[in-house]
């Protein structure tokens, strides 16, 4: 236990210390009053009031852009018509299109199948030029198939021109 004279001394430092930190910030703790008066006080005045540019643009490159490079890809010779078996598959949100698919002709291209059996036909628009499955030659979505057969009758012998 402390006894009363170093409880005296703790309060005295105590007293010190609160009474100095405030004296030492508020003279912002020079010792020399000449550095105060030596430093003279200069005012900016900004004749510019537009405001800078945004620091993440980038900044101006004066370089031209590169040129479209086009090739050229021969199209297949018109009235192709091969003969296989065709079979069928339901995409997911067709957008209004009657999708098929076949890699012999190019993407896009309107495809003429005729059902083999009965002599049906219709017309797709080729939206894939992947592999497909076993010996199929085109397969068609699932709507489009069922105006040349029935689904049991899958697959179906073809003829496709385009």
């Amino acid at each position: 236990m402390m006894n009363s004279t170093e409880r005296r001394r703790l309060l005295i430092a105590a007293a010190v210390t609160v009474v100095a930190i405030p004296v030492l910030m508020i003279s912002g703790g020079s010792d020399s009053p000449s550095d105060e008066s030596s430093t003279p006080t200069t005012v900016v005045v900004v004749e510019n009031t537009e405001p800078a540019d945004p620091a993440f643009l980038p900044v101006d490159d004066s370089t031209p852009a590169p040129d479209i490079i086009t090739v050229n890809v021969p199209a297949p010779p018109s009235g192709t018509v091969i003969k296989g078996i065709a079979s069928f598959i339901r995409w997911p949100e067709t957008l209004g299109l009657r999708p098929c698919a076949t890699p012999n002709a190019l993407i896009g291209s309107i495809i003429t199948v005729t059902n083999l059996n009965n002599g049906r036909s219709i017309e797709c628009n080729n939206v894939s030029i992947q592999q497909l499955p076993g010996d199929a030659v085109i397969i068609i979505h699932t709507e489009v198939f069922l105006e040349l057969a029935d689904l049991v009758d899958a697959p179906i012998p073809v003829q496709i021109a385009f």
